[in-house]
């Protein structure tokens, strides 16, 4: 039985795998992790598979919340049939690269990977297996508050998405998330660009994304917590 664990910016999700299925899914913040103990004292787990882009406190408070020794997991030259053309892997978050190995497990085409939480990654993965890269911008509510700590009159409350937003409240709303779809759209016009296929199909993951999910006007779909199943493969292969 297996623990994978994706420490994120801002929490920690976890799942519990028997070899056949998900038993059990969470997230907790990261002052909670010591509280978990308990739950995962319920499950005969025999390995735990980590990845993380929190602060090295949250790891080591992974490390002592964890039920048996934790293998970390980082981003790698290749995996199976994905190869990866970052230029230096090393440098690169964990959770890009196992979201990048989901996608691959769930869509044989090309294929554009969003995760939307605390920050918004966009990554292009294409049908040979190719990993070209991918951008990272400010979250809604990083760049939200971005806004309100850098200008003079726009600490408020963000108010609805609109075509044509007449109020600033509105204005800020629909500008970040503009801005989200904008990052995706280019993204699946870029590699269809470079593959010569029509536009990709999006995988949408993170807390923010049926917000954008609304908004973007390419194929997608929605899939929960795509770097555990990332992790569920790495852990499987060794």
């Amino acid at each position: 039985m297996k623990l994978l664990l994706d420490a994120g910016n801002s929490r920690l999700k976890w799942g519990v795998h028997d070899g056949s299925g998900w038993l059990a899914q969470g997230a907790v913040g990261h002052d909670a992790i010591a509280g978990l103990v308990e739950q995962w004292a319920g499950w005969p787990i025999r390995t735990v598979h980590a990845a993380s882009v929190a602060r090295p406190e949250v790891a080591e408070a992974i490390v002592q919340a964890a039920p048996c020794p934790v293998q970390w997991v980082r981003s790698a030259a290749s995996f199976a049939d994905v190869r990866n053309h970052y230029r230096d892997p090393a440098e690169q978050g964990a959770d890009r690269w196992l979201a990048v190995l989901a996608a691959r497990q769930l869509c044989p085409d090309d294929v554009v990977v969003a995760c939307a939480g605390t920050a918004l990654t966009v990554e292009a993965l294409t049908a040979e297996g190719d990993y070209l890269g991918g951008m990272i911008l400010p979250g809604q509510q990083l760049m939200l508050r971005s806004l309100a700590q850098g200008t003079a009159q726009l600490d408020r409350m963000a108010g609805q998405v609109q075509s044509f937003p007449q109020g600033t409240a509105d204005a800020l709303a629909s500008g970040v998330l503009a801005a989200q779809c904008g990052a995706i759209e280019r993204m699946c016009r870029q590699l269809a660009a470079q593959t010569g296929r029509g536009l990709p199909q999006v995988l949408l993951t993170g807390g923010d994304a049926a917000v954008i999910a609304a908004q973007l006007a390419v194929p997608l779909r929605i899939v929960d917590n795509l770097v555990l199943m990332g992790l569920l493969r790495v852990a499987c292969k060794s």
